[in-house]
């Protein structure tokens, strides 16, 4: 008689996995020395035959042998047929031809002309008749697709037209991308402009007026009859000093009311300046106040959209993530990086119960003020200056390296600190160029040499755009002068024709709405806005 609890026969699960792993490895052991064996045979079993000592062998040979002669003369018989019937299918062939397929007497000689070889071996052939209709038929098929092909949209027409002109002239790489992703990206922009109530302008702090549009700016004032608010956010402000920033802020604010921002760290080894108040945590805060009173004072029941354009990589999805960590969210809910093109798609973002963020894709939006004059080279140069084109896209940065050198010529200090930047000797000038010897001695200190020690221009104007664009080397454009016209003159007033309505009015109403008037002084928010620009 058995006492006590009785034991339990289960295996605990660690100790089946155990087993099943120590047979897993058995199995992968065998497996390896199967294959190292000489001996090792073929799994698939063969067919071993007739034994001698089966007492039938040779009557199974025999039936075997007179199935095989059987199958021989039913092929044979079947070529004679097909042989002695080729000619009446050469005459259905030509028939169908003529009666069916309408093509044209070009087509139809050049088909002759090139199948004289098929058609000569009729005889020898009883696929000819098939295979000449069906080239017939395929040459039908060609003429239709050509047809429809020239039937093509105008609009189509002129797209790939320009493609052309672009691959004729080598600039294919960036025109393709331009104009490829264009309609893409503008669907995402209107559909941004649309559903948006305040739009958030995102500017380069270093060059404002490059990545600025006046079209932009007019469709986002005459959209949903004016109603919408457009507000300037200039980014990367430590890359510039403070008395070139407030120069930039007092003119911009003659147009819409700005705000500074800096809305990520710098790059390594980035040159930045310090503008004490104005902090990642402090701007941001800034930005979303402004944006809360706006949404308060309109008291809707829904939320409040803020859309974010401007160009590739000025900082747009940065703008998020720092308004996002403000409000102690998590980091990184959009993407960024250093090289533009990283957002792709609309993506929307909520801060609050009313508020919500669409970032968009970057566009190089239409700049009358710098296409009409500037060459299709020039252009491209500025557009990578400015790191709208990502690197993978430059075929030749040297001409944007040699828009650098001009723009920092105009400035003996910035000059100078390129110079001490790559530790450079003053620069031989050929025929007028300073540039060739400007990459040459830059390849020479940054190793960018090839075989033979034969300096490497392409990549030495390659890391010069990167340390531009990283902000190693300093660099910024001055606002333009304004002229400020006498209160005492009797010249008639110039009518606007850019923006809607009073501008000087409109500065003061919206910043009044998202009360930025205390930011900035009494009457910083208008910007001395009486002094119109006039350039």
């Amino acid at each position: 008689m058995k006492i006590g609890k009785p034991k339990s026969k289960r295996v605990p699960v660690r100790l089946r996995h155990k087993i099943e792993k120590a047979s897993a490895a058995k199995q992968r052991k065998a497996r390896k020395q199967a294959k190292k064996n000489p001996e090792w045979r073929s799994k698939v079993k063969k067919d071993p035959g007739i034994p001698n000592l089966f007492p039938y062998k040779d009557k199974i040979l025999q039936e075997i042998e007179e199935k095989r002669r059987l199958k021989e003369e039913e092929n044979a018989r079947r070529r004679e047929l097909a042989r002695a019937g080729n000619i009446g299918n050469d005459t259905t062939a030509d028939a169908e031809l003529e009666a069916g397929d309408e093509l044209d007497e070009e087509d139809l000689q050049d088909f002759g002309s090139d199948n004289e070889g098929s058609m000569e071996v009729d005889d020898s052939n009883p696929m000819a008749a098939l295979l000449a209709s069906a080239q017939a038929r395929a040459a039908k098929f060609e003429h239709r697709k050509e047809a429809d092909e020239d039937a093509m949209d105008e609009d189509e027409e002129e797209d790939f037209a320009d493609f052309e002109d672009e691959d004729e002239e080598g600039t294919s790489s960036i025109a393709v991308r331009k104009d490829s992703s264009r309609r893409a990206f503008d669907k995402v922009y209107k559909q941004v402009v649309d559903s948006a109530d305040v739009v958030l302008y995102v500017l380069d702090a270093r060059d404002p007026q490059g990545t600025r549009s006046k079209e932009v700016e007019q469709e986002v004032m005459a959209a949903d009859g004016g109603s919408k608010r457009l507000i300037f956010v200039l980014n990367k402000i430590d890359l510039i000093p403070p008395t070139v920033l407030k120069s930039w802020l007092n003119f911009l604010r003659r147009s819409f009311p700005t705000l500074p921002l800096r809305a990520s760290k710098p790059a390594p080894n980035a040159n930045t300046f310090d503008h004490k108040e104005l902090t990642i945590k402090g701007t941001s805060e800034i930005l979303f106040k402004a944006l809360k009173t706006f949404a308060d004072s309109k008291q809707l029941k829904r939320s409040i959209k803020v859309g974010i354009i401007g160009y590739p990589n000025v900082g747009k999805s940065s703008v998020i993530n720092a308004l996002t960590s403000r409000l102690g969210g998590r980091t990184g809910v959009a993407p960024v990086g250093a090289e533009a093109g990283v957002t792709t798609s609309l993506r929307e973002v909520k801060l609050d119960n009313k508020l919500k963020l669409l970032d968009s894709p970057g566009i190089v939006f239409p700049n009358t003020t710098e296409g009409s004059k500037a060459s299709k080279i020039e252009e491209k140069a500025r557009l990578i200056l400015l790191n709208a084109v990502p690197p993978r896209e430059i075929d030749d940065p040297a001409p944007a390296v040699n828009l650098l050198l001009r723009r920092l010529s105009a400035s003996p200090d910035l000059f100078s600190k390129l110079m001490d930047f790559y530790s450079l000797p003053p620069l031989h000038t050929i025929d007028g160029d300073t540039t060739t010897d400007f990459l040459v001695q830059v390849a020479r200190k940054r190793g960018r040499l090839g075989k033979g020690g034969v300096p490497n221009l392409h990549s030495a104007a390659q890391t010069v755009i990167t340390d531009w664009r990283d902000g190693r080397i300093q660099g910024w454009t001055d606002p333009p002068k304004v002229t400020v016209a006498p209160a005492s003159s009797t010249a008639p007033k110039p009518v606007s024709t850019g923006l809607i309505g009073d501008q000087k009015e409109i500065v003061k109403e919206w910043a009044a709405e998202f009360k930025l008037d205390g930011l900035w002084g009494d009457d910083a928010a208008t910007g001395g806005v009486d002094a119109m620009e006039t350039s």
